[in-house]
């Protein structure tokens, strides 16, 4: 019996996408997508004070939200001074 292979089936990365898809608004995945990318930003130091905060009770999600709408916003005001 234990020489049998799984006959469960692997889902393909394809097959996830579109279940996600199904699954989820355009808003929902657009917020997922923008918090992620923020994360990708993060330096090690930075994603570890993140996680410490979120340990002792702040939800992780609002942080990052937090942190990408001050890039967004610095990045716009620097803009328009640059640009004026």
């Amino acid at each position: 019996m234990r020489d049998l292979p799984n006959k469960r089936a692997m889902k393909t990365l394809e097959q996830l996408i579109t279940d996600t898809i199904a699954d989820r608004t355009p808003e929902q995945l657009a917020l997922g997508w923008l918090r992620y990318e923020e994360l990708r930003r993060f330096s090690v130091a930075a994603y570890q004070c993140l996680t410490a905060r979120n340990l002792r009770g702040e939800n992780f999600d609002e942080m990052v939200e937090t942190e990408l709408l001050k890039r967004e916003n610095t990045n716009k005001t620097r803009l328009a001074t640059i640009v004026e």
